[in-house]
């Protein structure tokens, strides 16, 4: 997604499409046009996963549930995919709003869950699913969608002369050895840039990485 319309590169498609309830089909229609792919690289947003909206069991579209009153530890985890109600947001010390969290919570599943589709449907060789190492978005792909995520491989950008550390995972179905040594970051988060694009960017030295190895494993089949 770019926000910022600054690039024009790309096949304008609504990643959170669920018009094929309706009978809409655009989204498959117009991808099936394009030759198959050898490989899949996606992103979807991590607005709705992330814990930079933290609030009280969880974040401001998701909560763990809570046993606290429970006399014996649970012999099942609690998910954390408890969808929050109008009036968790009412007692929250963040003035966020049920409603814009709602939509982002909708927004979240819908791309996570045509992200996946994306890869059932066109197999390809190699696939890439890139979002911040402590999202919820892993979790919920394997346990909710139940689709398996053989490697989450780690990387921290300022590895890749990038000024901050930012964890990440590219899960993937091939492993990559990506850098993640702990280097201290040379700004804070708050003090980077406000552009949404600069801050969703991934390193251009990681991405040709990423291609690199991929491309000797595709070489391999040649």
């Amino acid at each position: 997604m770019d926000i910022e319309n600054k690039n024009n590169h790309f096949i304008n498609l609504d990643l959170a499409d669920y018009k094929r309830l309706f009978g809409d089909n655009t989204l498959f229609d117009v991808l099936d046009k394009l030759p198959k792919p050898d490989l899949v690289i996606a992103s979807p947003p991590c607005e709705s996963w992330s814990n930079a909206s933290a609030m009280e069991n969880g974040n401001a579209c998701w909560k763990r549930n809570d046993v606290s009153d429970s006399l014996f530890a649970p012999q099942v985890r609690p998910s954390p995919f408890t969808i929050r109600a109008n009036q968790d947001y009412e007692s929250a010390y963040i003035n966020y709003q049920y409603d814009r969290q709602f939509l982002k919570r909708v927004n979240g599943e819908l791309t996570a869950f045509n992200t996946i589709e994306i890869i059932k449907r066109y197999r390809p060789q190699f696939w890439v699913i890139e979002n911040p190492a402590a999202d919820r978005l892993w979790p919920y792909i394997e346990d909710i969608i139940g689709f398996r995520i053989p490697y989450k491989n780690l990387a921290r950008y300022n590895n890749y002369d990038y000024p901050l550390q930012k964890r990440t995972i590219f899960g993937s179905n091939i492993e990559l050895n990506l850098k993640n040594k702990i280097i201290k970051q040379d700004i804070e988060w708050k003090n980077f840039s406000k552009s949404y694009n600069e801050r969703s960017n991934i390193p251009e030295k990681l991405v040709s990485e990423i291609f690199k190895k991929i491309y000797k494993e595709f070489s391999k089949d040649d």
